[in-house]
């Protein structure tokens, strides 16, 4: 390397030209570098786990960029002399180029860049772009050494500090701006840069100075045609392949950063939805529960009472049946819009399913706090609600659990207050009750007995016994009754009012019934088969009004008597009077379906409903039962025997076969025969059998 002079010329100099259109290029390569490395500072920025690489990536090509607006400068100088420059002084003004940039682009990652740290950067930047500059001016190893002006050395230092703090500066706040025309701010911003640094290149070129007689030893090292053309093509194919890369960076992180925020939006409202019931507006369940327990939590700690009200609306699915979906839809809002106008606003409501809601009410939570509400609500549900021109009064039946009497989490209290609430409902509609520790052991059994009924479905268990109904007058079995029992595993033999409820409420009821229809078909086809004495006896099976509803009970009938090969008028259907004037119309079309087949129909418990007469001629009965509340204590209560004669008589006038049921006593048998039963049915006539001893039974008589 040659002597580094700073003094002011003393000698005569060469003179120095420069080419327009290489500094015309230089400045440009220089706006590029700069564009690049402001595009480059918001992707280092932007980048969450790509950083790194944009920062290695970005000091190579920012350093060769100012790398290459030096040398294109450079380029543009030119002497009497054969000029050239010497390999490892131009790499070494190459690296110190790449370092600065390093250095300056972690500067605009840092989270901050307070005023003292700025300068500082910007010092060591400015110097740093001063060493690449002036090791690059050594590499054309002149000999004597360039003499450089005191003035402009220390301006082009000057120059290049105050242009690295501005470009520091300037790219740090342009990277972190998301707003406005931020294209027309890189272009606006990398012109002044880029004549920044050229500026700095040229003053420091001005203060170079060769004495006559200089001569360049690196003349016969790299060719300077060579060395135009290879870094210009270097820094274009450099810089352009980093823009590309920054914009393809941008493009994409854009298109992630845009799906990623539709997918946050459609979470956050997939997230609301799960929260709010969209029927009612309404909490939904979640919200309920993650409500009360951080509710429960609270009054745990602060020793405060809260209560847990669970609403169900009586008889929903038979007003639901009579509406059109929307109409039921209606209901459920109007009933949401009822309960929020009843209870204190701090009050948390909830539609907890269906036709069930949930309010959790939190101080004052006595008794007769709690009492005044629900009556406020009830008071508000008597006025019927207009639907369709018609106007629909509703009810509902309500359980209730109170913090700290009750126990447990959320989903705990609130199955306590369901638990009351199928107490009260098992009273009747229109109710409201406190849950009591009792209903808990209640629950524990019943779920138990639904387990184990299920289980009974599949692994046996379950026995069909028969009652005969016998003739009045000669005491010969005309007829029986099918009787479910189960032979529970541990509780023995249980009757059907210890599970008929338990199977209702757990949605058993119909498999129940459709095995209870299934074995009974299976008798008589037995008895059919065999030719025994029982050959000519129909068997009566029990109807439930849920089952007798179901618009395809009809045809399940039909399957299964047909697959039994059941003759006509030996199969009974018993069903009670509110069963069949649920809905008159469609009970009559199922009715004579069934009819035809040569199946009959029985009305069960005739006297304990309201039936209208006329509705009843209007229906295929075969025969009447009356109910055993009027046969008991009929030998001693003469109001009961005028009732059962009022009955026989009405049953002759629609021609109907009479069966008088709870017979405890042979004298009670004898009145009813005087009377004019036809056949009758009780303890006292025989006891519900197994099958095997009804058939043994038959055969002695």
């Amino acid at each position: 390397m040659t002597d580094f002079i700073l003094s002011f010329p003393q000698t005569a100099m060469l003179k120095g030209s420069h080419d327009a259109a290489l500094v015309v290029l230089s400045v440009l390569v220089a706006a590029l570098a700069s564009y690049t490395a402001l595009t480059l500072s918001n992707r280092i920025v932007a980048s969450a786990k790509g950083g790194h690489l944009w920062l290695g990536f970005g000091a190579l090509s920012m350093g060769t960029g100012i790398w290459a607006m030096h040398f294109i400068g450079m380029l543009a100088f030119d002497l009497p002399i054969p000029l050239g420059y010497d390999l490892r002084l131009t790499v070494l003004s190459l690296v110190i180029a790449t370092a600065l940039s390093g250095f300056a682009l972690m500067q605009i990652r840092s989270p901050q860049l307070p005023m003292h740290r700025l300068l500082i950067a910007g010092i060591l930047m400015g110097l740093a772009i001063a060493a690449m500059h002036y090791v690059g001016m050594a590499a054309m190893l002149m000999s004597p050494g360039i003499v450089y002006h005191p003035v402009y050395f220390a301006l082009s230092i000057a120059i290049a500090i105050a242009a690295a703090t501005a470009a520091l500066y300037i790219a740090f706040h342009l990277s972190r701006r998301a707003y406005g025309p931020i294209l027309l701010y890189r272009l606006a911003a990398a012109a002044i840069m880029g004549l920044a640094i050229a500026s700095m290149h040229y003053t420091g070129m001005l203060a170079a100075n060769f004495p006559l007689g200089s001569i360049c030893l690196a003349a016969s090292g790299i060719d300077q045609p060579w060395l135009a053309g290879g870094v210009g093509v270097a820094t274009v194919v450099i810089l352009g392949g980093t823009l590309l890369a920054a914009l393809f960076d941008s493009r994409f992180e854009a298109v992630t950063t845009h799906l990623s925020q539709s997918l946050r939006l459609a979470t956050d409202e997939l997230r609301q939805m799960a929260r709010t019931d969209q029927l009612t507006g309404l909490a939904s369940r979640t919200l309920l529960v993650e409500t009360l327990d951080s509710i429960l939590s609270r009054c745990a700690r602060i020793e405060r009472r809260c209560a847990t009200l669970f609403i169900d609306l009586d008889n929903f699915k038979l007003i639901n049946a009579s509406l059109s979906h929307a109409d039921g839809d209606e209901l459920l809002r109007q009933l949401a819009t009822t309960l929020r106008d009843s209870f204190p606003e701090s009050a948390i409501i909830a539609r907890f399913s269906g036709d069930k809601f949930v309010v959790v009410l939190e101080e004052p939570c006595e008794a007769t706090a709690i009492l005044r509400r629900i009556e406020t609500f009830r008071t508000a549900l008597w006025q019927p609600i207009p639907l369709q021109g018609r106007e629909i009064a509703v009810t509902t039946t309500i359980g209730i659990a109170v913090f700290p009497y009750c126990t447990g989490d959320a989903r705990a209290m609130i199955a306590h207050a369901e638990k009351a609430m199928y107490e009260a409902k098992a009273e009747g509609w229109n109710r409201f009750r406190f849950f009591e520790e009792q209903m808990q052991d209640t629950a524990s059994r019943e779920f138990d007995l639904q387990r184990d009924l299920r289980n009974a479905f599949v692994q046996g268990g379950l026995e069909l016994f028969v009652q005969p109904k016998v003739c009045a007058k000669s005491g010969i079995t005309r007829s029986a009754e099918a009787l479910v029992r189960w032979h529970h595993p541990v509780h023995g033999l249980l009757l059907p009012g210890e599970f008929l409820g338990v199977a209702e409420k757990f949605g058993l009821l119909s498999i129940l019934e459709g095995w209870t229809l299934n074995e009974a078909c299976q008798i008589l086809s037995h008895w059919r088969a065999n030719g025994t004495a029982q050959r000519d006896l129909s068997l009566a099976v029990n109807i439930s009004a849920s089952q007798f509803c179901d618009p395809g009970f009809a045809d399940k009938v039909l399957d299964i008597t047909r697959s039994y090969d059941i003759a006509p008028g030996h199969l009974i259907l018993e069903i009670t009077e509110h069963s069949a004037m649920r809905d008159p119309v469609t009970a009559a079309a199922a009715m004579r379906q069934l009819t035809e087949a040569g199946i009959l129909f029985s009305i069960d418990d005739f006297g304990t409903g309201h039936s209208s007469l006329v509705q009843l001629k209007r229906l295929p009965f075969a025969e009447l039962k009356i109910d055993r509340s009027f046969i008991t204590d009929m030998a001693n209560n003469a109001e009961d025997r005028q009732i059962v004669e009022a009955i026989v008589l009405i049953a002759r006038q629609f021609g109907l076969r009479v069966v008088a049921e709870g017979v405890e006593d042979r004298e009670t048998g004898a009145l009813l025969a005087n009377l004019g039963i036809d056949l009758l049915q009780g303890f006292g006539i025989a006891r519900p059998m197994p099958c095997s001893e009804f058939e043994a039974a038959s055969l002695a008589a």
